[in-house]
């Protein structure tokens, strides 16, 4: 429409009026309470001042609603940029403790079936060192990036898109790990008792399993109402974390800048008291050998940050 025919003939007549716009309708109004009742189910909003001769009559500029970003499944988005999240991360450290308990526990396991791998980090450091390796996720993007990694550093390992509900299929292993939080992503105790019978599945006689949880003591510590941003090469990210009803919630709002994506994930880690795994434990087909306040030899308790398990098929 021609704007000075706009500003010549409609607008004069609409002084006052706000106009309400989306894809499928329109709709005005005249009040400012009409406006606020109505603002919230349109896309663009124009409001036409009272004109005075010689004064431009759009004086406010139309706006547009804020968009809602798109939830995407948990680690599928995040799988880009994992590594760089997780670069805090300890590795080595993480494999030098998991062999000492090993050597604790005289079950240095010749093949390892690393559960809930991610991108991988794990399972290559304990390729490195001389294991045979190989590894299980739930998300398919971040065993893409995990296959990356392998080719590029030369390992032939192997990397199964699978669930902790459902290893049917999987070869045993005489050591089998689980780590980094994966059984907090479980969010029932049900789901518990039902993994650690596939697990039973995957470990060989007389081989070792261990795994780890976080505790209410790590969620109100380093997660409860925290904030943190950061960027790298093509993308930035927002997380905010916050505890709540034994429930520990991380939401990513993710910006990948060079095709012009912004998603938001949200993450869940149910937070068990110890004595629910225990009690889960006893009656497993599992025998549990230990249990390690973080990464040291020590009996755990509720103010434990981390807790490893040690146990035998």
């Amino acid at each position: 429409m021609n704007r000075n025919w706009c500003n010549q003939w409609i607008l004069p007549a609409c002084q006052g009026w706000f106009f309400f716009f989306n894809r499928t309708s329109f709709a005005l109004a005249q009040t400012s309470s009409i406006f606020l009742n109505m603002i919230k189910g349109y896309d663009i909003i124009v409001c036409c001042l009272p004109f005075r001769r010689g004064v431009p009559i759009l004086r406010f500029p139309m706006f547009k609603r804020k968009q809602k970003i798109p939830e995407v499944p948990s680690y599928s988005r995040l799988a880009a940029i994992y590594d760089y999240v997780m670069r805090h991360v300890d590795y080595v450290h993480w494999s030098d403790y998991i062999e000492s308990l090993f050597v604790r526990h005289d079950a240095v396991p010749p093949r390892i079936l690393d559960l809930a791998c991610g991108t991988g980090s794990l399972a290559l450091e304990l390729r490195r060192r001389a294991y045979g390796v190989a590894g299980v996720d739930g998300c398919e993007q971040m065993l893409v990036k995990a296959r990356e990694k392998a080719k590029r550093q030369g390992y032939d390992i192997l990397f199964f898109h699978k669930d902790l509900l459902d290893l049917c299929g999987l070869e045993q292993y005489e050591g089998v790990l689980c780590l980094y939080d994966s059984i907090n992503y479980l969010m029932s105790l049900q789901d518990v008792e039902r993994a650690f019978d596939e697990i039973h599945q995957v470990v060989a006689p007389g081989g070792i399993f261990i795994f780890d949880i976080c505790t209410e003591t790590n969620s109100l510590r380093y997660f409860r109402d925290m904030t943190d941003r950061d960027k790298g090469d093509g993308f930035s990210y927002e997380r905010r974390s916050y505890y709540n009803s034994g429930i520990q919630y991380n939401e990513f709002k993710i910006e990948f800048s060079d095709i012009g994506e912004v998603v938001q994930e949200v993450h869940q880690q149910r937070i068990y008291p110890l004595a629910e795994i225990t009690q889960i434990l006893e009656s497993s087909a599992f025998e549990v050998e230990a249990a390690y306040d973080g990464f040291g030899t020590t009996a755990p308790t509720e103010q434990s940050d981390r807790v490893h398990f040690v146990l035998r098929a």
